[in-house]
C-alpha cells in the first residue's frame, strides 16, 4: 500500500469502519475543521496523496475508500451502488468519526456522491466543493453519445466525450476484456483525461491497478457505472430542493470545463466562487494540486 504524509511529514493514520452495513477503509490527518475528500474512479483514497499535506495544516482531512473501491467492502450490486447509498455510506463514517458536521470536496463520481450527501444531509454539510462532473441524468449522459459533436468535443471549448459511461454500464463484457490486461487500459485511459499525462504517478497506477486486480475489485468500479439510472433518479428526486449551502465548482479544459458550473447552478441557489483551471485536465488533484488547495482553504475558511 502506497503511503501518504501530512503537512509535517508525519504518515496518515489509516483505519477501518463499519458504516451503513459495510467495513470502509479510510486514512486521516490533520487539525481544525473536518473535510470530507470523495475520490473517482478508479482511484482510491492515494488519488489525494499531493492534495492531502496541503490541507492537515488547517483541516483535519479525512479519505475515504469508497464503496467497490480499494480496501473497502464490494458487495453484491443488489446491495447497493448509487450515490445516495454512497451518501449514507460516508456520513455513517463521518458521524462515527465524532464529526457531526464538515465540509466536502468531491472531484468526477465522487462529485456527484458529494452532491448526494450534501442534499441528504443538509445540516451536516457546511460548504461543497462540486468538482469534474456532471449529475447523472442531469447531463452526464448527453456528453456519451456516438455523435459527431460528441466525438469532436475535445476539440471544441467546452464539452467531452466520455464514451466509457455505456460500455462500463454493460454487464459482464467490460470485465471479461480489461482483465488481463488491466495495466494497459487504465493507464491509457486516465493519462488520456490529463493536460499533463506525467502528473499520474507510477506509484499512484501501482496502487490502482493492485486493487482493481484483487478480488470484486474490477467488479465494484463498474457497478458505480451501473447504478447510474437510478443516479438519475435520484437526481431528478434531490434537485426539487436546491441546495443552499456555499458551492463552489472546479473544471478542466482538457474535460467538463465551464459544464461544472453550469450544472451547479442548475440544481442550487448559485454557485459562491467557480474556476476553471488552464493548463489541467481531469485529475485536478494530481495536476494543480497547489491552485485546488488555494481555493479550497479560501471557500471552506475564508483564508
Amino acid at each position: 500500500m502506497a503511503e501518504i504524509f501530512d503537512h509535517a511529514g508525519n504518515p496518515v493514520k489509516h483505519g477501518r469502519a463499519r458504516a451503513n452495513g459495510i467495513r470502509m477503509h479510510y486514512v486521516t490527518a490533520g487539525q481544525g475543521e473536518p473535510l470530507l475528500l470523495l475520490h473517482g474512479t478508479p482511484k482510491n483514497h492515494f488519488y489525494w496523496h499531493k492534495l492531502i499535506p496541503l490541507l492537515t495544516e488547517h483541516f483535519t482531512v479525512v479519505a475515504p475508500d469508497l464503496r467497490g473501491f480499494g480496501y473497502t467492502d464490494k458487495p453484491p450490486a443488489e446491495e447497493g451502488y448509487d450515490s445516495v447509498t454512497n451518501a449514507h455510506d460516508v456520513a455513517a463514517l463521518m458521524e462515527g468519526l465524532g464529526h457531526g458536521s464538515y465540509h466536502v470536496h468531491g472531484e468526477d463520481r465522487g462529485a456527484e456522491f458529494a452532491y448526494a450527501l450534501a442534499a441528504t444531509h443538509r445540516d451536516r454539510v457546511k460548504t461543497l466543493s462540486f468538482c469534474e462532473m456532471l449529475l447523472s441524468g442531469e447531463g452526464l449522459e448527453a456528453w456519451s453519445n456516438f455523435t459527431p459533436e460528441n466525438v469532436s468535443a475535445q476539440f471544441r471549448e467546452k464539452g467531452v466525450w466520455v464514451w466509457h459511461i455505456p460500455f462500463f454500464w454493460i454487464p459482464h463484457l467490460p470485465e471479461m476484456l480489461i482483465t488481463g490486461r488491466e495495466r494497459e487500459f487504465w493507464e491509457f485511459w486516465i493519462k488520456a483525461e490529463t493536460y499533463n499525462p506525467t502528473a499520474i504517478s507510477e506509484e499512484a497506477l501501482d496502487e490502482w491497478i493492485s486493487c482493481l486486480k484483487a478480488p470484486g475489485g474490477l467488479r465494484g468500479c463498474m457497478e458505480t457505472y451501473r447504478a447510474a439510472m437510478k443516479n438519475a433518479r435520484n437526481n431528478a428526486e434531490l434537485k426539487t430542493t436546491k441546495l443552499t449551502l456555499p458551492i463552489m465548482t472546479v473544471g478542466a479544459p482538457e474535460f467538463f470545463g465551464p459544464l461544472v458550473e453550469e450544472q451547479m447552478a442548475r440544481v442550487s441557489e448559485g454557485v459562491e466562487r467557480a474556476a476553471v483551471f488552464a493548463e489541467c485536465g481531469h485529475s485536478l488533484a494530481l495536476e494543480a494540486e497547489d491552485r485546488l488547495a488555494a481555493m479550497l482553504r479560501e471557500h471552506m475558511l475564508g483564508r
